[in-house]
């Protein structure tokens, strides 16, 4: 939709609030660029739009409906759901409170399908609205968000269903029959349970317990004349159910662990199949090292090796195994089986290589053929329409899903992490269904966005061209108001590429940028504390400059550290910057810039990043996580240091400080009683006193919900041992520069930032872990959620300085979502009956 520009001029003198660092931003400048009226920067819409390149992240379980091949679901691990109606040209993202596990179609009812995760939903329009079954929102007592994601859970009266469901499966032949596996916590150690509705969910009971895990595979007794009885299959343990009675018959296993089980009913009878692992790494998914396929024709009484056919030949190095990621049925021709293979050994004229893709049998593993070759992240067959993501990055990811159109084994979808592809002629072609390819060579989203995303760039002399930094595809930028995009790598490191948090463009020279990369990513969430990669040694990351609007990248100093135990004017070769920031009073020729170096401390330049100090005065050694700086009107620069994660459940608190020496030295700031996490600060460019602190919580303690206790608060000095109970999150607000805080958001809210409006500094964002995103109009005194937007694990809220009344959301997985900022009021959001949240 077009609209005219008639207050273009004047938006065009107003600082903008572009980087949402809480700083004024430049001026647009006049360099004949300014769109014509109605052009591309005079954009408005209705409701609420996800823009980006597409794809990027994870994708997993593809389940596709029985009644039409076109009609598919996947999900994702960063909370977001998605659904295809056209076989991939168009998807639309919707959320269910959390990450979804399992889809199941009702084999009976082509418009019904069922997704489940920590409640079980069903939907009756092809997955338009939802409506919640288990647990019975009636009985719901209260919704958690917590933990450093903000986990989330129901607390119910009855304690149903007891877990997370992880597996789904509607009776084929009797629709009202719905059987659930729910899982406990932990992935290989944990028991599982199958609870079961004969009334299409109006009512529910425990069947049994099981060994193993998560549940993988639901077989119902329907397929072979026993409607009273269902197999289950865990990581370690298989089961033959008679649901009546809740009597379990133990089904031994040709192996130890089961990585995927999958089965069906055909012309010729029922087959079960088992990707199993060879050696003692445990079952499931995340299993590694050697596999194997079994099969069985008998419902498991024998077992058979599927992948006989499938050899080790001579001459392969010594040791060479096969190794197998995924394997997918079709369950109307079960003889018809789809394995993603990850590595098997070949030779390739008279060499070992070793090699990768997508196997396909038709006859139930007597024979097998490879429809999609790969080696070493290259496609080596010729039919695969690569799309963006293998043309610029090069790699492709040998699917961790399949998934096979129950009633036509042509139609197969594939996942990896970070692209969804499909066939329809058997694996002859594929085509990646994440983004379209434009003329230009640039692309643009189909809708199936799954990437971290920290902020939108605004480029001062151009309204049209911006930038979105990303976790794990680097950075994009625009051209036409966010209608297409290119990446933005050329120059930067292959060893850099894999998240830039933050850029910074010069206010006073056209297409100058500074940019911050790592290939650290999903900072600062505490999982990376687990992870090891701040500490293995591996770090790469650093600074860069473009002088052509991002066309191009020039790595600035960097270097290892010196005999004399300095690094000599240089940034250290294995930063983790996370943050950039420019003096905009410095000479423009030498620019001030100052770096957030995560576990390392603060880096200046006062040559534009030719030469880096280290500005670690005044700074606690115990915590050196500097994520932000923000600098005031008048040079003060304050800094926020996040938690730090430590061995074990122990946490060392953040800090704030302030340096009014042009970080020379540091000085301990207070922060608001409680905090422990400053994850964001902005302030009010009307009156720079006044600042927003968003802040993260802490798990400590406990409460009473719903007449139960939750865990008991532990505090220790200045350390904090995990419990159940959130505090110190929220935003705070001062008015007399950080002297004292006001809370002015619930504390036990995952506030990730908050941004002003330029034009109304009364009106404030702020964007959240909770699945949703907040206005205030009165400097935060009170609060309307912004309707239609429900991403669980929202970031930054950054006001659109081109399209007046318009917002951008940043998230953390579900790429950058753009709508009117004052939310859209009423808008229904994915499910019906969703209990009343306090929030």
């Amino acid at each position: 939709m077009k609209r005219s520009l008639p207050g273009f001029t004047m938006l065009c003198m107003v600082l903008l609030f572009a980087l949402a660092a809480g700083c004024t931003g430049p001026q647009w400048k006049n360099d004949n660029t300014t769109p014509a009226a109605g052009g591309p920067a005079a954009r408005q819409q209705t409701g609420w739009k996800v823009i980006g390149p597409g794809g990027g992240g994870a994708q997993f379980e593809p389940t596709i409906s029985p009644a039409d091949p076109n009609h598919v679901f996947v999900r994702c691990d960063m909370t977001g759901a998605y659904v295809t109606e056209d076989g991939g040209s168009r998807w639309r993202m919707f959320n269910l409170r959390t990450v979804v596990q399992d889809f199941e179609f009702d084999p009976n009812e082509p418009n019904t399908v069922y997704a489940c995760n920590s409640g079980l939903y069903r939907s009756r329009d092809k997955g338009k609205r939802w409506t919640l079954l288990l647990p019975e929102p009636g009985r719901v007592t209260a919704e958690i968000m917590s933990g450093d994601h903000a986990g989330q859970r129901f607390v119910t009266e009855d304690e149903l269903p007891g877990g997370s469901m992880h597996k789904i499966r509607v009776d084929p032949a009797n629709s009202d029959r719905i059987y659930v596996g729910v899982s406990g916590p932990g992935w290989r150690s944990s028991k599982s349970k199958l609870i079961f509705s004969a009334d299409k969910g109006k009512s529910w009971k425990k069947v049994a317990e099981f060994e193993g895990g998560p549940v993988l595979a639901i077989f119902p007794g329907s397929w072979h004349g026993r409607p009273d009885q269902v197999t289950v299959v865990t990581g370690s343990a298989m089961a033959r159910v008679d649901v009546t009675t809740g009597q379990a018959t133990v089904i031994e296993l040709p192996t130890k662990h089961v990585i995927v089980a999958d089965g069906g009913k055909g012309s010729n009878g029922v087959l079960f199949y088992l990707l199993a692992g060879m050696s003692d790494n445990g079952g499931g998914r995340r299993y590694s090292g050697p596999t194997a396929l079994f099969s069985s024709a008998d419902l498991g009484a024998s077992w058979q090796r599927a992948d006989a056919s499938l050899k080790i030949p001579a001459g392969a190095p010594e040791g060479s195994r096969i190794v197998c990621r995924a394997m997918a049925v079709c369950q109307g021709v079960p003889e018809t089986v789809y394995l993603s293979c990850s590595s098997m050994p070949v030779m390739i004229n008279g060499k070992p290589q070793s090699q990768g893709g997508i196997l396909r049998t038709s006859d139930a593993g007597q024979s097998w053929n490879w429809v999609l070759a790969t080696s070493g992240g290259d496609v080596l067959s010729e039919n695969f329409s690569q799309g963006w993501l293998k043309r610029n990055l090069g790699w492709f990811r040998n699917p961790s899903h399949l998934g096979v159109s129950p009633t036509d084994p042509n139609v197969a979808y594939g996942t990896d992490s970070g692209r969804t592809i499909r066939t329809t002629d058997g694996g002859a072609t594929w085509q990646q269904v994440i983004s379209r390819d434009l003329p230009d060579r640039s692309f643009t989203t189909r809708g199936l966005d799954v990437t971290t995303t920290y902020g939108v760039h605004f480029d001062p002399f151009n309204p049209d061209h911006f930038f979105i930094t990303y976790t794990d595809i680097g950075l994009f930028h625009t051209f036409n108001g966010g209608e297409s995009w290119f990446q933005s790598i050329t120059g930067i490191s292959q060893q850099w590429r894999n998240t830039c948090y933050w850029l910074e463009f010069d206010p006073d020279v056209k297409g100058r940028i500074w940019s911050v990369w790592s290939n650290v990513h999903d900072l600062p969430r505490h999982k990376m504390f687990r992870s090891g990669n701040l500490t293995n040694g591996r770090q790469q990351g650093g600074a860069a400059a473009s002088g052509d609007g991002g066309r191009y990248w020039r790595l600035l100093n960097t270097g290892k550290l010196g005999e004399d135990g300095w690094y000599s004017g240089r940034m250290r070769l294995g930063a983790v910057p996370t943050h950039i920031v420019i003096d905009t009073d410095s000479p423009v020729n030498q620019r001030t810039l100052y770096v957030c170096d995560f576990g390392f401390g603060v880096w200046k330049s006062t040559t534009a990043g030719r030469t880096w100090q280290l500005m670690n005065k005044g700074l606690d050694k115990a915590n050196l996580n500097a994520w932000r700086i923000t600098r005031l009107p008048g040079g003060r620069l304050i800094l926020l240091v996040v938690r730090a994660g430590v061995e074990g459940r122990m946490q060392i608190p953040g800090a704030m400080y302030y340096s009014d020496d042009g970080a020379e030295s540091w000085q301990v700031m207070a922060m608001p009683e409680r905090v422990t996490m400053p994850n964001d600060l902005i302030y009010d460019p009307a009156d720079p006193r006044r600042m927003y602190l968003s802040c993260w919580p802490l798990n400590v303690g406990s409460r009473e919900i719903g007449g139960k206790p939750q865990r008991a608060r532990i505090v220790e000095g200045d350390q904090f041992e995990v419990g159940n109970m959130e505090i110190g999150g929220g935003l705070y607000r001062t008015e007399d520069g950080g002297k004292s805080w006001r809370q002015m958001f619930d504390e036990g809210m995952h506030v990730y930032a908050a941004a002003v409006d330029p034009q109304n500094t009364g009106t404030v964002f702020i964007n959240t872990f909770n699945s949703s995103a907040f206005r205030s109009d009165d400097r935060g005194e009170t609060w309307k959620r912004l309707g239609g937007y429900n991403f669980k694990w929202g970031h930054r809220p950054v006001v659109d300085p081109v399209n007046k009344g318009m917002l951008y959301l940043t998230t953390f997985g579900g790429s950058v979502f753009h709508g009117p900022a004052l939310g859209v009021p009423g808008a229904f959001e994915d499910i019906e009956n969703l209990p009343a949240q306090r929030w």
